[in-house]
């Protein structure tokens, strides 16, 4: 015997979709779950970004600073006139011209993160599914579901779709509807006694014998008896087994002498 909580142990956690490795959800759980997965990549992803872009933001405030200073020098130099030499502010003025394209390229790392940054939220907000639009898909795909999808039938509805077709003599039909039913072991007499009468009408009178066997070894007071036998003695006259024929027979006047079947027998007997 398993251990009482043996069950319980994996139904607790079902449809959590807040765990890590959620089971048992349905398909908008799913959906929503996918969604979180994809949200939480690209919000990690986001974070790399602005860090990043922190990051280039601290260096152009340093260089900003620093070509700050260094273009002041310049100022203050050309306001004194000093008699500083001329290779002195070249080296300067060219300190300010690598500051400038260091400035300028760090400007448009900023500008492709700020646009990568801007592309990441669009996709979060294009890829998120609120519940509110799962439910109108799920109710959506209901409603084709419900148009396309028949209902299933029970095995009464069944077995009475396969006797209106026998009654209209469509074999065929009828025969793998009984079939099924005698598998699904629904009425097996009466399933078995409408195979033997397919059979029976379609001259395969071995397989009819078999199946009126079956048929009477379920239940054997039917009101269908009298025809039961009546054909099984027939479909051992067919076979010239005229020993078992005038069993079937005798039985049949013994126990039904007043029916039409008894009366049909009573020439076989004469």
């Amino acid at each position: 015997m398993l251990p009482l909580f043996s069950f319980e142990k994996s139904a607790f956690g079902a449809g959590d979709i807040n765990s890590d490795n959620p089971y048992g959800l349905s398909e908008s759980e799913k959906i929503i779950f996918a969604n979180k997965k994809q949200i939480a990549f690209q919000e990690k992803k986001i974070l790399q970004l602005q860090e990043q872009l922190e990051g280039i933001r601290s260096v152009v405030d340093s260089v900003s600073s620093k070509l700050g200073k260094t273009t002041q020098r310049i100022n203050v130099l050309d306001q004194k006139n000093s008699s500083v030499e001329e290779n002195e502010l070249s080296e300067i003025r060219n300190d300010i011209s690598e500051l400038k394209r260091v400035q300028s390229e760090n400007y448009e790392k900023i500008n492709s993160l700020l646009q990568k940054l801007s592309e990441m939220i669009d996709k979060i907000d294009s890829n998120y599914v609120t519940h509110e639009e799962l439910s109108k898909s799920k109710a959506k795909k209901n409603s084709t579901n419900s148009t396309v999808k028949k209902p299933k039938l029970t095995n009464s509805q069944r077995l009475k779709d396969a006797v209106a077709l026998y009654r209209k003599k469509h074999y065929t039909k009828a025969l793998a509807i009984f079939s099924q039913l005698a598998n699904d072991n629904y009425k097996p007499a009466t399933s078995n006694y409408y195979l033997g009468e397919i059979s029976y009408y379609k001259k395969r009178y071995s397989d009819a014998i078999v199946y009126y066997k079956k048929s009477v070894g379920y239940y054997d007071r039917a009101s269908y008896m009298p025809t039961l036998l009546l054909h099984t003695g027939i479909s051992f006259d067919k076979l010239n087994d005229i020993e078992n024929r005038e069993k079937f027979f005798n039985v049949l006047y013994s126990s039904y002498p007043q029916s039409e079947e008894a009366k049909i027998a009573e020439k076989y007997l004469n």
